[in-house]
């Protein structure tokens, strides 16, 4: 799966997976719709590091919200329930030994 998330977008995997998705991927990491106001100028910052990095502004955003949550991990954890797996994942995924 890691190998996967360096090749495709979480959208793009989740959309190949369709009704598996659920399945497959942890609850914390599957995608959920958020809607907010943002000043223009975080919006064209967002913009601007999606097209220099060629993903989706989505794909920008989590980028920089995977910064503050690696920072703050260790308050995270405690705080909200599952966070420390879903930051985890995929890695943890490997270091499970299968039945």
């Amino acid at each position: 799966m890691a190998k996967a998330l360096e090749l495709w977008s979480p959208e793009t995997i989740e959309k190949a997976l369709g009704a598996d998705a659920e399945g497959v991927l942890p609850e914390a990491v599957r995608l959920i719709d958020l809607h907010v106001r943002l000043p223009r100028h975080q919006v064209a910052m967002l913009e601007h590091f999606a097209e220099r990095d060629q993903t989706s502004v989505s794909g920008a955003l989590a980028r920089e919200l995977d910064g503050v949550a690696s920072a703050n991990a260790d308050e995270l954890s405690w705080a909200v329930a599952g966070f420390a797996d879903a930051l985890a994942w995929p890695d943890a995924e490997s270091a499970q030994v299968p039945c």
